[in-house]
């Protein structure tokens, strides 16, 4: 089984080809089922949340209305040694991550950190982490990462204006995320910011003076570059 999720804004999605080749890849029945699936998209008004799945010689596509989650978030810096049982593949491991995320909110936290075990942080509970520092965007190529479908987009767009974009193999440093701007990456919300941290209990805000370089463009900005090159369905 597999799982793509993302948000539809009047038939627009940021990225359409990567979902279907998030399905295509990890379901050999995907190709099968595609039009059929379009389909069904097309006859969506509005904004709507979408997830679509395959397993076997089936698939679902479920719509439901968009949720209202806010661009700023703070995350919980105690992570949750990652017990996902199929890291590589979207939608196997919900039930698990769904818990560890009411953990964290119990903290105060929007979302929380997944940890190997060495303490280096592979990714957020569900979402992509870039963080960026100076001119370079870091970006986890932990081999227990699961990466957004937008990351790529977001990390090629941020080359194009002047970003280096370096790989992180064995995750991040807590205190590097810490000292750099970081954001949140998924088809659902798109980019959000960290803007304070949660441990012991105790919450830390950032600092408002972005530690980037002058010319890196805000996560909002980047998030109207997606919209504006989403493909519609």
């Amino acid at each position: 089984m597999v799982t793509t999720s993302f948000l539809m804004v009047d038939g627009n999605i940021r990225n359409l080809q990567g979902h279907i080749d998030r399905l295509e890849k990890a379901a050999p029945t995907a190709p099968q089922f595609r039009e059929r699936i379009i389909a069904q998209l097309r006859e969506a008004p509005g904004s709507v949340q979408a997830s679509v799945t395959i397993e076997n010689n089936h698939y679902n596509v479920e719509l439901r209305p968009p949720r209202k989650l806010n661009a700023h978030v703070t995350v919980d810096a105690h992570g949750h040694r990652d017990e996902r049982r199929h890291p590589n593949i979207k939608g196997l491991d919900h039930a698990w991550q769904n818990t560890a995320t009411a953990n964290s909110r119990r903290q105060g936290a929007d979302d929380g950190l997944l940890v190997d075990e060495s303490g280096q942080v592979i990714m957020a509970i569900g979402a992509s982490l870039l963080a960026i520092k100076g001119d370079t965007v870091f970006h986890s190529t932990h081999p227990r990462s699961l990466p957004s479908v937008l990351e790529a987009p977001v990390v090629e767009y941020l080359q194009a204006q002047g970003c280096h974009a370096k790989p992180r193999p064995q995750g991040f440093n807590i205190n590097d995320l810490r000292s750099s701007e970081v954001w949140l990456v998924d088809s659902l919300s798109g980019i959000r910011q960290v803007v304070a941290w949660v441990e012991y209990g105790s919450k830390f805000p950032v600092s408002e003076i972005r530690p980037v370089a002058s010319f890196v463009p805000t996560f909002s900005e980047v998030n109207d570059h997606l919209w504006k090159n989403a493909q519609q369905i």
